[in-house]
């Protein structure tokens, strides 16, 4: 029997993508089917428009390969990822964007370094001319900020969510037991062994992202707090400079100029302290929110329906 491949695309709104997509993937997929299997499975994330729809007609169309999975509401890119790694049944597994930006035509590749060993093959984006100021200069603050936190995790520099990992890669991400998880961050500290290779990104095929600077905040903190506790133990770093302030500003009452008002140093100096003590307990405050959502236990995300392929129904 044929190796199974499966690809994974997350779509939220993406009713002007979907055939387009599956239009380009199949056709890549199609140069290697002498050798594979595949599964293409569309995940979709809670869309309010003609998105899943779509989706079952390209599965009534290409009823062999394109597998299906609906979640009862919107849960977010992470939770649609993680509802496709649990129902994908390859031997490897793709994970990329539905807009294009991530090139199917890198699928050959990426399945030849696994042939090769490779556990994990990420794909690492070597420009971004699509991309505005704002987003490239955002983009190289996370990364440089995730990189000083990671520790022993060697973070790919560049590299979003389009990776092929292979069946243990995937069996050992799904037996974690986070529940706000962040795929970027659980694949490398998995480990085992990873290849790169590196493309042009292009830009979106059609539509818009549906990624706003609040959704990637908050992507951002929770990669942040999900990869390490260094901000938590840089407060410390705060504690010695409060103490020279406060005692600084007991001496200044004193010996403050006659021009200086002993009001104003106190003034300034209250500024201060409270500042460092608000981003202080701003840091805390998101480690006990990451807390409480890990307490609770809830599912990364809800399926309401699953449609396998044939490819999939044959062999199981």
């Amino acid at each position: 029997m044929k190796k199974l491949v499966s690809v994974i695309a997350p779509m939220y709104n993406e009713e002007k993508m979907v055939h387009v997509y599956c239009e380009e993937t199949i056709k890549v997929l199609s140069q290697l089917s002498d050798r594979y299997d595949f599964e293409l499975v569309l995940v979709n994330d809670g869309s309010k428009d003609n998105t899943y729809p779509i989706m079952l007609s390209e599965q009534a169309e290409h009823s062999d390969i394109v597998t299906t999975v609906c979640l009862s509401r919107n849960f977010g890119l992470e939770g649609a990822v993680n509802a496709g790694l649990r129902k994908a049944a390859g031997d490897a597994v793709v994970v990329m964007d539905a807009d294009l930006q991530d090139p199917p035509s890198l699928i050959p590749e990426m399945i030849a370094k696994w042939e090769q060993g490779a556990d994990v093959v990420v794909g690492s984006r070597v420009s971004r001319r699509s991309d505005s100021f704002f987003k490239k200069s955002t983009a190289g603050l996370y990364y440089g900020i995730m990189n000083s936190y990671s520790g022993r995790l060697k973070l790919e520099k560049n590299a979003a969510n389009f990776r092929l990992l292979s069946r243990k890669a995937v069996d050992q991400i799904l037996a974690m037991p986070e529940v706000n998880q962040v795929f970027r961050v659980s694949v490398p500290f998995v480990g085992m062994k990873t290849e790169v290779i590196e493309y042009d990104r292009d830009k979106r095929y059609a539509g818009k992202t549906k990624y706003g600077l609040r959704s990637m905040i908050s992507y951002a903190l929770d990669s942040i707090t999900g990869i390490s506790v260094e901000p938590l133990r840089k407060i410390s770093v705060f504690l010695p400079v409060t103490l020279l302030m406060f005692i600084g500003s007991i001496v200044g009452i004193f010996l403050a100029p006659p021009e200086w008002t002993a009001a104003c140093v106190v003034i300034m100096t209250a500024c201060l302290l409270t500042g460092f003590i608000l981003v202080s307990l701003a840091v805390m405050a998101e480690y006990i929110a990451q807390i409480m959502i890990e307490a609770k236990g809830r599912p990364t995300s809800v399926i309401y329906e699953y449609e396998p392929c044939r490819n999939v129904k044959e062999r199981q």
